[in-house]
């Protein structure tokens, strides 16, 4: 049913009701974020994916037990329902060392999920007056306008939380339940913007991630790497891989998400097939592609999929395809991270993508970790080779909610993009001190098989020759 518009388009604000002034925010930001969908046509939910079954394999489960003579109703939020397997191993970091979680996971690049990481995060901790809740942070964070989108020209779309949570919880037709994809906080600016910069004291990012080398560069001239992510159920994001070669990790604070994640060298044709209805969102990926990437004949390596529980960290390595579908309402935080495990990787990117941001790198990497500075030398004279979608460490700029508004969350488009086009190898940049860019063949890193890849300790690789160079 279309959205009633009450014509409050036509009154000024302070002649609307609060809830006509909701509506009314809620259907600029949508039309902003969204210019191809009528708002008071009803393509916001022309799909039909409300009523769809797209999360029933989130859905509680009911059932009644006798004890003690009396009928007992329990509900169950059960792991393994509907096909949705555990695929991946959780990983408690009360029993691990940095050391041994970065060579039994991050540097062979396995997924996994860490638990009792969170413990002590105000965030997540009961009784915390800080305790990330929808009601604890409207109360907290109410007025601030949050990032929601991007629009047309690259600009951030944003909205009052208050606005937000009335969306999020309206189920009266008018809110984000109607909805095919609804609305979606994705702000990457949280931690610089007055309003919302005591969420940075909420959490403490995980310590096997504190060797963050883009830091290196500072926080002014380093990529986007941190957003707070509150969305509704069934918004979430497409399939991607993080830009620049990055691995991520995601901590959930409520709420439930279901996870897909397909290996490293998965040709972006066979994830990302063209012709399907609205690519760039979530709800449409885990309907239409998600089912032929699970068929048994699919070629390409098994598809890992799991159910991320409160108070759970997703790791995901760099290279990985994967895509979120938000079961219920969720607040979360989440940061893109490089740390000398996937280093290499993530200088080959930067170098060809970034190259003026990359001579800033080098010159900090040989100040302060020379031992890097080294190993982007090594880079240098054996070339780099493919840093194409389909590569093992492959960055990503699709357009769902958490590539592009991922990797591009300003306040305008940024210009440092615009002084950094791609080029030919010599055409680039080469500041003094870096080594013209060269392009040879490299080793691409694939699954085996897909009986092979996984095995519940980690991946069983093997390498291949690409079929085609790509020179200079």
């Amino acid at each position: 049913m279309p959205e009633d518009t009450y014509g409050a388009a036509c009154l000024a604000d302070d002649e609307l009701t609060p809830d006509e002034l909701r509506r009314k925010k809620v259907r600029k930001a949508k039309r902003a974020v969204r210019s191809e969908l009528s708002v008071s046509g009803g393509d916001w939910r022309r799909r039909g994916f409300a009523e769809s079954d797209v999360l029933r394999c989130g859905a509680a489960t009911y059932s009644r037990v006798r004890k003690r003579g009396r009928d007992h109703l329990t509900v169950k939020l059960l792991r393994r329902v509907d096909g949705v397997t555990e695929d991946l191993p959780r990983v408690d970091v009360r029993t691990i060392s940095a050391d041994e979680f970065r060579q039994r996971y991050e540097a062979p690049r396995v997924p996994c999920i860490l638990t009792h990481a969170m413990d002590s995060w105000p965030c997540f901790t009961q009784g915390s007056e800080h305790k990330w809740t929808w009601e604890g942070l409207r109360s907290r964070f109410g007025h601030h306008k949050f990032k929601v989108g991007s629009d047309d020209d690259g600009y951030a779309v944003r909205l009052r939380f208050c606005h937000f949570c009335d969306y999020v919880q309206d189920r009266a037709g008018h809110g984000a339940a109607a909805d095919d994809s609804p609305l979606y906080v994705f702000d990457g600016t949280f931690a610089e913007r007055d309003g919302s910069a005591a969420l940075l004291r909420d959490y403490t990012p995980p310590a096997f991630f504190a060797d963050d080398l883009f830091a290196l560069v500072g926080e002014k001239r380093r990529p986007p790497y941190r957003w707070v992510v509150f969305g509704p159920q069934r918004s979430g994001s497409a399939l991607h891989i993080d830009p620049l070669a990055t691995s991520a990790w995601n901590a959930l604070c409520c709420g439930r998400k279901r996870w897909v994640l397909i290996p490293p060298g998965v040709p972006r044709a066979a994830v990302k097939p063209k012709g399907i209805p609205d690519p760039s969102e979530a709800v449409s990926w885990f309907t239409h592609v998600l089912p032929q990437c699970l068929a048994p004949d699919w070629p390409h390596g098994r598809v890992l999929q799991c159910i991320q529980q409160p108070g759970e960290i997703m790791f995901v390595p760099a290279g990985w395809w994967h895509a979120v579908l938000n079961l219920d309402h969720t607040l979360a935080v989440t940061q893109n991270v490089t740390t000398p495990a996937n280093f290499q990787a993530a200088w080959r990117h930067t170098r060809v993508a970034r190259p003026k941001l990359s001579a800033k790198w080098l010159i900090a990497l040989r100040a302060q970790r020379p031992e890097l500075a080294a190993q982007a030398d090594a880079c240098e004279a054996a070339g780099y080779g493919d840093v194409s979608e389909s590569s093992p460490s492959s960055s990503s700029s699709s357009s769902d909610s958490s590539s592009s508004d991922e990797s591009a969350d300003s306040e305008a488009p940024k210009k440092a993009d615009a002084a950094e086009p791609m080029a030919d190898a010599d055409e680039r940049y080469t500041p003094a001190g870096v080594l013209p860019l060269k392009r040879t063949s490299m080793d691409v890193v694939t699954p085996v098989a897909a009986t092979d890849m996984w095995t519940g300790q980690g991946a069983s690789w093997t390498r291949r020759r690409p079929t085609q160079t790509m020179c200079s």
